[in-house]
């Protein structure tokens, strides 16, 4: 390995290719959820049909594996795009995470759900 690379680069180097579009926000998203989120378990997941590659994972203090889907600010998302998302992973999630980032590469995670849910009383 080239030491100017970083470590996590060889977790994700497949899908920065196949998809180099959607590369930064997968390759950052990636080392947040590992590094300063510190979840567990870490696993890409190429998902053609989004276009790029869905991050699964442990978070810390829980035992089931969430779903993270990388974006950039600056793309433009539809609820037909989401829903396609939550069609083409098997088996099909309850809820995945938005892991929005920005040109400063600050992210925000929105958790979404398939279709009209009841929020907890």
């Amino acid at each position: 390995m080239d030491a100017n690379v970083h470590p996590a680069f060889d977790a994700v180097k497949p899908l920065l290719t196949k998809y180099p579009a959607t590369a930064a926000s997968l390759y950052q998203t990636y080392n947040d959820i590992l590094h300063a989120q510190q979840w567990t378990d870490l696993e890409i997941i190429d998902v053609p049909q989004s276009g790029r590659g869905v991050i699964r994972g442990v978070k810390p203090k829980e035992e089931l594996p969430k779903l993270v889907v990388p974006c950039d600010l600056n793309e433009s998302l539809s609820l037909g795009w989401l829903s396609a998302v939550f069609d083409s992973i098997s088996p099909t999630p309850v809820e995945v995470y938005l892991g929005i980032v920005s040109s400063d590469s600050s992210i925000v995670y929105y958790r979404l759900s398939k279709g009209i849910v009841k929020p907890p009383m």
